[in-house]
C-alpha cells in the first residue's frame, strides 16, 4: 500500500481534474477527460480527509450538471463497474463511497447506450455475490438495468448456446446469488414512495420475501418501481435467465414456478417453458426449497409466497414422494392449504393430504413443533374438523360467502374423503370412536349430495375396527345398538335422503360389528339379525346375512385383515371352521331382549324373531358339532347343508341330541314354550297372534325340531303346551297342512313320553259343546299321532284307553270322504310306519285297514308323494310274497312320471318296500327315543332286497328312457339307503355297471345321479373291489374293444353324452366324464375319478328338492380330497394345475363340472394359487402348445386368469415364455384360440406397461430390468419381424404402448426403436393403399392425391408420435447414434410410408438437437439430396423440407457447397419433377432458415430468378413463388445479384440440354428489358455477350425474342455500342445472319428486331438485306383472298361467297396487314435516322411504294383503314428526314408518288373518318416541309372539301385554310 499523500497534495490533484474537465469545451472532449479521470477522481472518495472528499462532492456536482446537459456523453461503464466490484488497494479500507459513487455513475451511464453487450454483463457478474450488501443491491439493479438493453438471442440459434460461454461465469457462489436474486425479484410487488416525503419504502414485505429481500432490491439499491416498470424489469430478466444464465436444474424449475405465477406478461410463456422441463419431484434440495417458498421462513421472517404460486407448489408436491418425508414440512403445508380462504388451495391441500397418507401416513400423524412461543401441535384430521364445522355442521350451510353449490360440494366430498384415508391409516384416532360419530353424524345431518363420500369414509375403516382396544369396542357395541335397536328414526324419516342417510348409516353399523366381533359373540350376531328386518335396504340384509353365514363372515374377515400370511398358511386358514356362539347364551340374549322390548312396538326384535329363532337352530347344529366331521362344512353353501343336515346325517343327529341333553332343563323348557306360543297362539276370531310382527313357519319347525331332541324329562316339563298344540289342530281349515302336521308331530312327541296318560285321551275323542264335528277332527289327528308313538315306545297300557280300531275305521273313512287326502296320508302314514296295526288286539280291524287303504291308493300313486310314501309304510305289513310284489309292482308302474322330485321320493319308498327297517330313510322318520330297532327288524323281517335288486337292474337295460331315468334314481336311492346291507354290497360290480352305462345317457340329470352313484357305489366296495373298478372305468373310457363286455348303453371313449345339437360345438358333442377321467389319470391315481364325480354337482340334481340330499353326501368325497390336498403336495402339485386349466375349458359342460370340483375343493382360490403358482404356469405353458386345441385354449384362457388376478412380480420369470407362447396361440390355427390368445396378448400389454410406468410409483431399476429382456423379444423375429401379420401389429402396438408410459427408462432402446419404427411404416400400411397407388390411372384417380393422403397418415400416425416421443426422451450423447441411425433408414426405407417417416426422422432430430447436429450436417444433408431423385414426387419434397429444417444447423461451408449442388441439380436434370424438389428445398431454406438463406442468398436467389422463367409452367410457378418471397422487391434483387445472375446464366447458356437453354433465353429477354442506365459497363458487355452467346444455333420457336432482347439491349446502350465497334459489328453480323435463315416464320417474326436495329444504326449493306428478306417474306406469302375462299368451298358448300368485309375483318388478313404496315413503318424510320447521304437508301423508298401499291391493290391482302392510316403515318416519318434529303428530286418523286397513292384511297366515301383526318394532316405537312408541291396538295383538298365531311374533317381543313 502506497503512503498516504498529504491533504493539500490531494486537493491539488482534484483541482487538476476540475480544470481538465472545466476545459473540456465540447461534448467529446469532455467524453474523453471523463473516461481518464471519472474514476481516479470517486476513488478520493476514499481520503481520510474530509476537505478532499468534499471537494470531490463538488467536481461531481458540476459533472451531473454538465452530463444533464449533454444527453449522448457516454461514460467509463468498465471501469467504474470494475472499480465499485474491487476498489485499488490504495483506498485505505474506506471503500464504501468509493462503491457507491462509482456505481451511481455506472447505473447513469447505462442510461446513454442503446445496446449491451454480452461481455459488459460478464464484467458485472463476476465476484457480485462477494459484494457489502449496499453495493451488491446497487450492482444487482445495474446488472437489471443492462439486462433490459440486452438483445436476447433468438430460441435454439448457435448465438443463444455461445452466451453461456462468453459469460464466463465460473464462481458457482455467483450463480447461486444471481439465481436466488432473481427468483426472489420476481416475487417482489412495487411499492410507491411517500410523495412528500420523497424517501423510498422500508420495512415492508411481499409474498413470499421478507423485509430484507425487499429492502434488497429498492432501499438498498436506492430504487423504487413503478408497475410499468417492474414489469419491463421482470421480462428483461426472464428472457437473461432462459437464454444465458447457466443455471442448475432444480434452480431454473423454481424460476420458472415461479415465473408461471406472474400476474403479468410472463405467465404464459413460463408456463410452456415449464413444460418442457422435466421436473426434478423427488429432487430434495428442489422440494425444500419450493416448500420454503411455499411457507415462508421463520428465521428470515419471510411471510409464504401468493396463493397462486402455491397452487402450483401443491401441484408439484402431490408427485413427490419426497415432500411427505419431513413432518414438519407436511404439518406446515397442510395448515396452510386448509386454512387458506381459496378454494383450489383446500382441494389441492385435500389431495396432498392423501398423498402422504397414502405413502408416508407417520408423518400426517398429530405433529409437534418446537417453536419459539414452545409446542405446537397440529393434528391434520383436526384441521379437517375444524373446517368442515367453519362450512356448516352437521350440514352445509350456503351463503354469499361460500362458493357455488357444486364447488363447495365437491370440496366438502374431498374433505370427508381426505379424513378417512387418515383415518384408515391412522387407527389411533379411532380408539375414543369421536371421528366415527362425527362421520355418522355427518351422515345422518349433512346434505344427501355427500353421503356417498361419507359412508365410503367410513366403510373403508372397517379393517380398522378389528384392531381396536376392548374399551372402545364395548363402546361401539352400544354406539351399534343405538343405531339397529329401533326403527323408529326411519319411521319418522321426513324425506327419501333423510331414510337413505339413516339407512347408510345402519350399513356402516352391520360391516362394524362383522369386523369388529367375533363369530361366537351372541350380541353381535343379533345385530345382524336385527339387520335383516324388511324395512333395512337390500345391500343392508344381505351384509347382516353375511354376518350370521360362517363362510362370508369368514371371508369378510380375511378381507379386512392387513396381516400377511403365507399362501400356505391361506390354504389351510380357509378350512378352519369357524366357531358359533354358545346356543345357550344366544337364547338367553334373545329371551332378554325380547322382554326388555315388550312395550317397544318399534323395535327391530319383533321385525326379525323368525331369523333369530332360524339362527338359534343354525346355533346349535354347529355348536354341537364343532370339531367333528360331518356334512355340514362352512362353505357357500353351509345354509343349505345345516338345513338338511339333521336328516341326512345320522352323526350330527346325534350330536344335537346329546348337546341338548346338556342344556339347562329350565331354560330349554321356557324356549320350547315361548316358539310353542309364537307358533300356536291365535285370538278369538282364529287368527295368529304372536310377538313376531309377521307369522313365520320357523317358529313351529325349530319347535319340532328341539321336540324331537329333547329327552323325555325335558319333554315332560311341556305338559303344558299340550293344550295349545291340540286347540290348533281345530284350526284344520283356516291353517295350512304343514302347519298341522307340524302341530300334531309336536302334540305326539310331547304327549307319548307323559308319565299317565291320565283322561288326556278321553278329552281328546270327546266332542265339546256345539264344535263336536272340529273336535273330533282334532281328536282323530291327535290320536294318529300320539298313538303310534306309545306302541313304538312300548307303552301299550297307556294306548289301552283309546280305541284303537275306531281310529282306524275313521281313518278310513276320512281318506274316502275327505278332500284334503294329503293330510289323511300323513295320518296314515304315521300309523303304519309304527308296530301298532300288527300289536292291537283286534287284527280284524288291522288288516281290513291295510286292505281297504290299499285299495283306495293303488290308483293314485304317480305323482303323490304323500300316497307313495304312505303306500311304503303300508308295505311293511305284507306278509306274503305275493302281495309284497303287488306293492312294488304299483309302485314300479311310476316310472313314467316326469316329476324328479317325485321319482326320489318313489326311490326312497323302493327302499321302504325292499328294505322294511332295514331302509335308513325310515330310521329317519322316528322323533321316539329308546326304540328297538333290532326288534323292529325282527318282527318284520323279509327277504326282498334281492327282487327289488334284480328288477331295478334289469330296468336299468331298459331302451325306455323314461324307465332308465326312473331306474337311474331308483338304483341311487337303493344304494344311498340300503348300502349297508349285504345284498347291495355283495352285487356292487353289477351297480357299477349300470352306474357306468348311465354316463352315456343323453339326459344330464340321469348323467349327474349315475355320477354320484359311482361315487356311492366305491365307497361301499372293498380294496379288491375298487382297484376292479377303477380298471373297468378306465378301459371304458381309453379302449372300448378291449374294455368290460357291456351291452347296449356302455360308455367308450367316442360315446357321446348329448343330443346333436345340445351344447354344439365345432369339434363335436362334448365328452365331460372323459375329461374327469383324464383329470385323475394325469394325476396319477385314477381312482380319485369316483371322488370327482361326486363333486361335479349337477344343477338338476341340486335343484331337485329330493336329490339334494344325494349332493350333500358328496361331503364325505370332499372331506377325503381336501385332506389329500393338503397332507400330500406331490399329488397336489399334479392335480391343482391339471384341474385349474379344467376349469377354463371351451367346453361348457366341461368347465363347469370342473370347475364345481374346483370350488368345491378349494376354500381360497388365490392362496393356492399363490401356493401352486409355478406348477401351474408350467402347466399352462405347456399346454399352450398341445396338439389339442382344446387344451390350447383352455391353457390360454387359464392364463389369462391368471394375468388379471396375480401379481405382475409372481410372473416376471416366465414374461417371456408366456409372451412367446401368447404370440403363439395369436396365430393358431383355431380360431377360437385366436381369439383367446388375442385376449392375453392385451392383458399381458397393459400388465407390460402398468409395470414400467413411472406414473404409477415404478422403480426405474425395475422398469429397466424389465424392458432389457422383453424389448429384444418384441424386436425380435417373435414380434415386429414375425412371420404373422397379427403378431405383427399387436407388437407394435404394445411396443407404442411401451414407449408413452415407460418414461426415461426407454431411452438406452430409443435409436433401435426409432429405427426399426421407421421402416415399420410400409408394412403396417394396408395393402390395398399401396395396390390404389400404383394403379390410379386404371381407376382415374390422382397418385399425388393419394401419396399425399399417404403421407399424412405417416405423420398422423401414433407410431410416429412414439417417435417424437422417444427423440425427445433421448439425451445428448445419443445424437451421434441418432444421427447414423436416421441416415441408414432413410437407405433401408422400402416403400413410401418409410420413406416419408425417414424424413420427418430427420427433421424430428433437428428440432430436438439444433445445435448438437451441426457436426453432422453434411451427413444429413447428403442424406436429403440423395432422396430427391425418388421416383415418388411426395417422398422427394418430403426430404426437400428436410433439407430447409437440415440448413439450420449448417455451417456456412457445408450451406454454400449444397446450395450449389441444388443449384447444379437444376441445371442438370431433364425432369420437371426434379426441378420442382429443387423449388421446394429452396422454399424450405427460406422458411426454416432464414439467416443461412441470407447467407448464401448470393447461390439462391440467382437461381431462383432464372428458374422462374422455365418453360414447363408448372415449374416455373413453383420457382416464381419462391422468388417473390426470397427477392422483396424482385427488380432491386436483380440488379443487386446481376453478376451472379449473369454468371450463372453464361454456365448454363450452352448447356446440352434444350429446355435449359430456353429457359436462359426466357431469363436474358427478361434482364435485357429491365435492365438501366445503371449497369456497370462490364455488365453490360457481359448481357450484350450472354444474349448473342443464346442466339447461336439453329432456330426455335420463340427465339425471336432473343433477337428482340439484344435489340432492347441496342436502345438502351446505344452509346455503349457505338463505342465498341467490335461489337457493333459482331451484333450487325448476327441480325444479319438471323434473318438469312430459312425458317420463314422464324424469319417474319425477326425481321422486326432488325428493322429497329437498323434504325439505330443505318447501313447500306443492312438495308439492301432488310428489302431482299421483306421481299421474300411478301413475296412468299400466299394470298389471303384466295386462301380464304378455299377454305370457304371446302368447308360448305351451303355457305355463300364472303363479301369484302368479311375478308378484310378476318383474322389472317388483319395479323398479315399489320405486320406489313409495322415493317413499312420502321423502314420510314429507318430512312429518317440516315445520318448521311452514303448511308441513305431511296431504294427503301421505292420499297416502301411497291408495298403499299401491292397493298391497295388487294394483292395477297385485303387493306383496311390500318393501312390508309399507315401511310399518312409513314409519309409523316419520311418527312422529318434530314434537310439534305428533303431537297433531292427523288425525294420529291417519292412525296409526290405517296401522296396521290394515299389521296386515291383514302379520300373515298367509304374511307372512315379518322383516315380522312390523318390524310389531311398529312397534306398538310408536305406543304408545310416541301411548298413546291403545295398547289398539287391543296388542289387535292379542296376536292376532297367538296364531298360530304364531317365537322372533324372540315376543322382539320380549315386549319390548311382549305375552307
Amino acid at each position: 500500500m502506497t503512503s498516504q499523500l498529504p491533504e493539500q497534495r490531494e486537493i491539488e490533484l482534484v483541482e487538476k481534474v476540475e480544470l481538465r474537465l472545466a476545459l473540456a469545451d465540447t461534448p467529446l472532449k469532455l467524453e474523453k477527460c471523463l473516461d481518464m479521470f471519472l474514476a481516479p477522481l470517486l476513488l478520493k472518495l476514499a481520503s481520510p480527509y474530509a476537505s478532499v472528499r468534499q471537494a470531490v462532492f463538488n467536481s461531481l456536482k458540476d459533472i451531473l450538471s454538465r452530463l444533464n446537459t449533454f444527453n449522448d456523453i457516454k461514460l467509463p461503464l468498465e471501469k467504474l463497474i470494475q472499480q465499485a466490484q474491487s476498489p485499488p488497494e490504495s483506498v485505505d479500507g474506506n471503500d464504501s463511497n468509493v462503491r457507491l459513487y462509482s456505481l451511481l455513475m455506472a447505473s447513469k451511464g447505462i442510461d446513454r447506450i442503446d445496446r449491451v453487450e454480452t461481455s459488459l454483463l460478464s464484467s458485472v457478474i463476476q465476484g457480485i455475490s462477494k459484494l457489502p450488501r449496499n453495493a451488491g443491491a446497487r450492482m444487482f439493479h445495474i446488472l437489471c438495468k443492462m439486462l433490459k438493453k440486452w438483445k436476447q438471442p433468438e430460441k435454439g440459434s448457435k448465438s443463444e448456446e455461445d452466451i453461456q460461454s462468453r459469460l464466463k461465469v465460473n464462481d458457482k457462489s455467483d450463480i447461486s446469488f444471481l439465481t436466488s436474486r432473481f427468483t426472489k425479484f420476481l416475487l417482489l410487488s412495487p411499492a410507491r414512495p411517500d410523495p412528500q416525503a420523497g424517501v423510498i419504502p422500508r420495512g415492508y414485505s411481499c409474498p413470499g420475501l421478507s423485509v430484507a429481500d425487499v429492502s434488497f432490491f429498492t432501499y438498498d439499491a436506492g430504487v423504487s418501481f413503478t408497475k410499468e416498470q417492474m414489469i419491463q424489469f421482470k421480462k428483461a430478466v426472464f428472457n437473461f435467465v432462459t437464454s444465458g444464465l447457466p443455471l442448475q436444474d432444480y434452480a431454473k424449475t423454481v424460476f420458472l414456478l415461479v415465473a408461471s405465477s406472474d400476474q403479468g406478461d410472463l405467465l404464459e410463456i413460463a408456463s410452456q417453458e415449464l413444460k418442457r422441463l422435466a421436473i426434478p419431484y423427488e429432487d430434495e434440495t428442489f422440494i425444500d426449497s419450493i416448500i420454503t417458498l411455499y411457507g415462508g421462513d421463520k428465521k428470515t421472517g419471510c411471510p409464504p409466497t401468493r396463493h397462486e404460486l402455491q397452487e402450483k407448489i401443491l401441484n408439484i408436491l402431490n408427485r413427490s414422494l419426497v415432500a411427505t418425508s419431513k413432518r414438519l414440512n407436511v404439518a406446515i403445508i397442510c395448515s396452510i392449504g386448509m386454512n387458506s380462504k381459496h378454494y383450489k388451495m383446500r382441494s389441492l391441500c385435500l389431495k396432498f393430504i392423501r398423498h402422504v397418507a397414502k405413502n408416508n401416513i407417520s408423518n400426517l400423524v398429530s405433529v409437534r413443533e418446537d417453536g419459539d412461543d414452545g409446542v405446537l401441535e397440529t393434528s391434520i384430521a383436526s384441521l379437517i374438523l375444524h373446517n368442515l364445522h367453519s362450512e356448516g355442521w352437521p350440514m352445509l350451510q350456503l351463503g354469499s360467502t361460500t362458493l357455488n353449490f357444486n364447488s363447495s360440494i365437491s370440496q366438502r366430498r374431498s374433505q370427508y374423503e381426505t379424513l378417512g384415508e387418515i383415518l384408515k391409516r391412522d387407527g389411533s384416532l379411532l380408539e375414543d370412536l369421536s371421528y366415527i360419530e362425527f362421520l355418522l353424524d355427518s351422515l345422518k345431518g349433512d346434505v344427501s349430495e355427500v353421503h356417498t363420500s361419507i359412508q365410503e369414509c367410513l366403510t373403508s375403516l372397517t379393517v380398522k375396527i378389528p384392531m381396536l382396544p376392548e374399551s372402545s369396542k364395548t363402546k361401539l357395541r352400544k354406539l351399534i345398538r343405538t343405531c339397529l335397536a329401533d326403527d323408529y328414526e326411519i319411521e319418522c324419516a321426513e324425506s327419501k335422503d333423510k331414510k337413505d342417510a339413516l339407512m347408510s348409516c345402519r350399513m356402516v353399523c352391520i360391516k362394524y360389528a362383522n369386523a369388529a366381533f367375533p363369530f361366537n359373540d351372541p350380541e353381535a350376531r343379533m345385530f345382524n339379525i336385527w339387520g335383516t328386518a324388511r324395512i333395512n335396504r337390500f345391500d343392508i340384509i344381505e351384509e347382516s346375512f353375511k354376518g350370521l353365514h360362517p363362510y362370508w363372515f369368514k371371508v369378510n374377515q380375511i378381507a379386512n385383515t392387513k396381516e400377511f400370511r403365507s399362501s400356505k398358511e391361506k390354504l389351510t386358514a380357509e378350512n378352519k371352521e369357524v366357531q358359533f356362539a354358545s346356543t345357550e347364551l344366544y337364547i338367553n340374549l334373545l329371551l332378554s331382549e325380547m322382554q326388555d322390548k315388550v312395550k317397544l312396538p318399534q323395535a327391530s326384535i319383533w321385525k326379525t324373531l323368525g331369523t333369530a329363532v332360524r339362527f338359534s337352530k343354525q346355533c346349535l347344529i354347529s355348536e354341537s358339532i364343532y370339531g367333528k366331521n360331518t356334512m355340514v362344512v362352512q362353505d357357500e353353501d353351509w345354509s343349505i347343508r345345516i338345513e338338511n343336515s339333521l336328516v341326512v346325517d345320522e352323526k350330527v343327529h346325534e350330536t344335537v341330541r346329546d348337546k341338548i341333553a346338556c342344556f339347562e332343563k329350565g331354560l330349554i323348557s321356557k324356549y320350547l314354550k315361548f316358539l310353542c306360543n309364537e307358533f300356536t297362539m291365535k285370538d278369538q276370531h282364529n287368527h295368529q297372534v304372536c310377538l313376531s310382527l309377521y307369522s313365520d313357519r320357523i317358529f313351529g319347525e325349530v319347535l319340532l325340531t328341539l321336540l324331537r331332541l329333547c329327552d323325555d324329562d325335558a319333554l315332560r316339563s311341556l305338559e303344558s303346551i299340550t293344550p295349545s298344540l291340540f286347540n290348533y289342530l281345530r284350526s284344520t281349515e283356516t291353517s295350512q297342512d304343514t302347519d298341522i302336521e307340524i302341530a300334531a308331530n309336536a302334540l305326539g312327541i310331547v304327549s307319548a313320553c307323559k308319565r299317565t296318560l291320565e283322561d288326556a285321551s278321553d278329552t281328546m275323542t270327546k266332542p265339546k259343546g256345539n264344535d263336536s264335528t272340529v273336535t273330533e277332527q282334532a281328536s282323530i289327528i291327535a290320536n294318529s299321532y300320539i298313538l303310534p308313538r306309545l306302541y313304538l315306545r312300548n307303552n301299550v297300557d297307556r294306548a289301552a284307553g283309546i280305541d284303537s280300531a275306531i281310529l282306524l275305521r275313521k281313518l278310513t273313512a276320512l281318506l274316502s270322504a275327505s278332500q284334503n287326502r294329503k293330510l289323511i296320508n300323513q295320518l296314515i302314514s304315521q300309523v303304519c310306519k309304527s308296530d301298532m296295526l300288527e300289536r292291537m288286539g283286534d287284527q280284524t280291524s288291522s288288516n281290513d285297514f291295510i286292505v281297504k287303504i290299499t285299495e283306495v291308493l293303488q290308483s293314485s300313486l304317480i305323482n303323490d308323494t304323500a300316497a307313495t310314501e304312505t303306500w311304503a309304510y303300508l308295505s311293511i305289513h305284507a306278509a306274503s310274497t305275493a302281495h309284497f310284489k303287488h306293492f312294488f309292482d304299483k309302485l314300479f308302474e311310476s316310472h313314467v312320471s316326469k316329476q324328479i322330485d317325485y321319482l326320489f321320493s318313489a326311490g326312497e319308498a323302493i327302499s321302504v318296500i325292499a328294505g322294511g327297517w332295514e331302509s335308513k330313510f325310515l330310521h329317519r322318520q322316528l322323533d321316539v327315543r329308546n326304540v328297538s330297532f333290532a326288534k323292529l327288524k325282527e318282527n318284520f323281517s323279509r327277504d326282498r332286497i334281492s327282487y327289488v335288486l334284480d328288477q331295478l337292474l334289469v330296468s336299468c337295460d331298459s331302451t325306455k328312457p323314461s324307465l332308465r331315468k326312473a331306474a337311474c334314481v331308483w338304483l341311487l336311492s337303493l344304494t344311498q339307503y340300503l348300502g349297508h346291507s349285504g345284498e347291495i354290497s355283495s352285487r356292487c360290480n353289477h351297480i357299477h355297471i349300470r352306474f357306468m352305462r348311465f354316463l352315456g345317457d343323453r339326459d344330464e340329470f340321469v348323467q349327474e345321479s349315475a355320477a354320484r352313484g359311482l361315487a356311492l357305489i366305491y365307497e361301499i366296495g372293498n380294496a379288491d373291489l375298487k382297484e376292479d373298478m377303477v380298471k373297468g372305468l378306465l378301459r371304458s373310457f381309453t379302449d372300448s374293444a378291449k374294455g368290460v363286455n357291456m351291452s347296449a348303453g356302455s360308455v367308450g371313449a367316442d360315446t357321446e353324452l348329448f343330443d346333436d345339437n345340445t351344447l354344439k360345438t365345432d369339434e363335436g358333442s362334448v365328452r365331460t366324464y372323459k375329461d374327469i377321467l383324464n383329470l385323475a389319470s394325469e394325476v396319477g391315481d385314477p381312482a380319485l375319478v369316483y371322488k370327482f364325480m361326486s363333486l361335479a354337482k349337477s344343477s338338476s340334481l341340486w335343484s331337485s328338492k329330493k336329490g339334494i340330499a344325494f349332493g350333500l353326501g358328496a361331503i364325505v368325497s370332499k372331506s377325503s380330497l381336501q385332506n389329500l390336498i393338503l397332507t400330500d403336495e406331490v399329488t397336489a402339485s399334479r392335480l391343482i394345475p391339471k384341474l385349474f386349466r379344467y376349469k377354463f375349458d371351451p367346453y361348457p359342460n366341461v368347465a363347469r363340472s370342473m370347475n364345481d370340483i374346483w370350488q368345491t375343493l378349494i376354500q381360497d382360490t388365490n392362496a393356492t394359487l399363490n401356493f401352486f403358482l409355478k406348477e401351474i404356469l408350467e402347466e399352462l405353458l405347456r399346454g399352450m402348445s398341445n396338439k389339442e386345441w382344446r387344451v390350447r385354449e383352455a391353457s390360454t384362457l387359464a392364463l389369462l386368469y391368471l394375468m388379471q388376478t396375480q401379481q405382475e412380480e409372481k410372473l416376471a420369470s416366465h414374461f417371456l415364455e408366456i409372451w412367446t407362447m401368447a404370440f403363439r396361440v395369436v396365430d393358431d390355427i383355431k380360431e377360437s384360440v385366436r381369439v383367446a390368445g388375442t385376449k392375453l396378448t392385451n392383458v399381458l400389454a397393459k400388465a407390460l406397461i402398468s409395470s414400467i410406468d413411472p406414473a404409477k410409483g415404478t422403480n426405474s431399476d425395475k422398469s429397466e430390468l424389465i424392458l432389457d429382456h422383453i424389448l429384444p423379444f418384441f424386436l425380435g423375429t417373435k414380434g415386429l419381424n414375425s412371420d404373422a401379420e397379427e403378431v405383427r401389429k399387436f407388437a407394435l402396438t404394445t411396443v407404442i404402448n411401451l414407449v408413452k408410459n415407460s418414461g426415461d427408462t426407454i431411452k438406452p432402446y430409443a435409436v433401435q426403436l426409432v429405427f426399426e419404427f421407421t421402416l415399420l411404416f410400409s408394412s403396417i400400411e394396408p395393402q390395398v393403399i399401396n395396390y390404389l397407388s400404383l394403379n390410379a390411372t386404371k381407376y382415374n384417380i390422382d397418385s399425388n392425391t393419394i401419396d399425399i393422403h399417404r403421407q399424412n397418415g405417416v405423420t398422423t400416425s401414433p407410431l410416429f408420435d412414439a417417435i417424437d416421443l422417444l427423440i425427445k426422451r433421448s439425451d445428448d450423447s445419443m445424437v451421434e447414434q441418432h444421427v447414423n441411425s436416421a441416415i441408414k433408414a432413410t437407405k433401408k426405407a422400402v416403400g413410401l410410408p418409410s420413406k416419408i417417416a425417414a424424413s420427418a426422422v430427420l427433421g424430428l432430430l433437428v428440432r430436438r438437437y439444433s445445435v448438437l447436429l451441426t457436426p453432422f450436417c453434411g451427413k444429413l444433408l447428403k442424406a436429403c439430396t440423395n432422396s430427391f431423385e425418388s421416383r415418388s414426387e411426395s417422398v422427394s419434397l418430403s426430404f426437400a423440407k428436410c433439407f430447409g429444417l437440415l440448413f439450420r444447423i449448417a455451417t456456412v461451408e457445408k450451406a454454400g457447397k449444397y446450395a450449389a449442388i441444388l443449384c447444379q441439380m437444376y441445371f442438370d436434370s431433364g425432369e420437371n419433377a426434379q426441378k420442382k424438389v429443387v423449388a421446394a428445398a429452396i422454399d424450405a431454406v427460406l422458411k426454416q432458415a432464414p439467416s443461412q438463406f441470407e447467407n448464401i442468398s448470393s447461390l439462391f436467389i440467382p437461381l431462383l430468378f432464372i428458374a422462374s422463367n422455365d418453360v414447363d409452367k408448372a415449374v416455373g410457378s413453383n420457382f416464381e413463388q419462391v422468388w417473390r418471397e426470397a427477392s422483396k422487391s424482385g427488380s432491386a434483387s436483380v440488379r443487386l445479384y446481376l453478376a451472379e445472375i449473369i454468371e450463372l446464366l453464361q454456365k448454363n447458356i450452352s448447356s446440352a440440354d434444350f429446355s435449359t437453354r430456353k429457359t436462359c433465353s426466357k431469363t436474358i429477354v427478361l434482364l435485357c428489358e429491365n435492365a438501366d442506365r445503371t449497369i456497370k459497363p462490364q455488365q453490360i458487355q457481359k448481357m450484350f455477350e450472354i444474349t448473342m452467346n443464346s442466339l447461336v444455333g439453329r432456330s426455335w420457336e420463340g427465339k425471336d425474342s432473343l433477337l428482340r432482347a439484344l435489340q432492347s439491349l441496342v436502345a438502351k446502350f446505344t452509346k455503349f455500342v457505338e463505342g465498341n465497334s467490335s461489337l457493333k459489328e459482331s451484333i450487325s453480323v448476327l441480325f444479319v445472319t438471323e434473318i438469312s435463315r430459312k425458317n420463314v416464320p422464324y424469319v417474319k417474326n425477326a425481321l422486326v428486331p432488325y428493322c429497329e436495329f437498323v434504325t439505330f444504326f443505318p447501313a447500306i449493306n443492312l438495308i439492301e438485306k432488310l428489302i431482299a428478306i421483306a421481299e421474300f417474306i411478301f413475296k412468299g406469302d400466299t394470298d389471303v383472298s384466295e386462301l380464304e375462299n378455299s377454305e370457304s368451298i371446302n368447308s360448305s358448300k351451303r355457305m355463300k361467297h364472303d363479301s369484302d368485309i368479311s375478308k378484310k375483318s378476318s383474322k389472317k388478313n388483319v395479323e398479315w396487314e399489320e405486320y406489313i404496315t409495322n415493317i413499312l413503318k420502321l423502314c420510314a424510320k429507318i430512312f429518317k435516322s440516315s445520318t448521311s447521304p452514303e448511308a441513305c437508301s431511296f431504294e427503301l423508298l421505292k420499297f416502301i411504294i411497291r408495298r403499299f401499291s401491292r397493298l391497295f391493290k388487294n394483292t395477297g391482302t385485303h387493306y383496311t383503314w390500318r393501312s390508309q392510316v399507315a401511310i399518312c403515318e409513314v409519309g409523316n416519318v419520311v418527312l422529318e428526314s434530314p434537310y439534305y434529303l428533303l431537297n433531292s428530286r427523288d425525294f420529291a418523286e417519292f412525296i409526290k408518288e405517296l401522296w396521290g397513292m394515299a389521296f386515291e384511297y383514302n379520300s373515298t366515301n367509304e374511307s372512315i373518318e379518322n383516315v380522312k383526318v390523318q390524310t389531311v394532316r398529312l397534306g398538310a405537312h408536305i406543304i408545310t416541309k416541301m411548298p413546291n408541291l403545295k398547289n398539287g396538295i391543296q388542289s387535292d383538298l379542296k376536292n376532297l372539301s367538296e364531298m360530304a365531311l364531317t365537322s372533324k374533317v372540315e376543322v382539320e381543313l380549315k386549319n390548311v385554310n382549305i375552307i
